[in-house]
């Protein structure tokens, strides 16, 4: 009975390097990828990892559009890096992670 559990024991760990793999990958893709928003010519570009990489004024510069376009920008980032590990973790919300 011991070993018989040993072998299940062993099939996780495997399962867990696996996922643990295809989380880095993950996040590698993330970190190239790239999420833009316009508000009212304001456009925002940020990456997976929630950084803004770019900022353009419109003829009409307005602080209140360009932090929407940031909120739009990041909130696209959140919800594709959600699905994708979600896709990974099988819907387990890990805090830090998917969360």
């Amino acid at each position: 009975m011991i070993f018989g559990n040993l072998g299940d024991m062993a099939g996780m760990m495997k399962k867990a390097m696996e996922m643990q793999k295809q989380m880095k990958k993950i996040k590698d893709e993330l970190s190239k990828a790239r999420y833009e928003a316009e508000v009212n010519g304001n456009k925002v570009i940020v990456n997976g990892e929630m950084e803004i990489l770019e900022m353009h004024a419109g003829e009409n510069l307005s602080i209140k559009d360009v932090k929407e376009a940031t909120n739009k920008a990041l909130k696209k980032a959140k919800e594709d890096a959600a699905n994708k590990l979600g896709d990974v973790t099988g819907g387990m919300n890990i805090p830090g992670l998917t969360g």
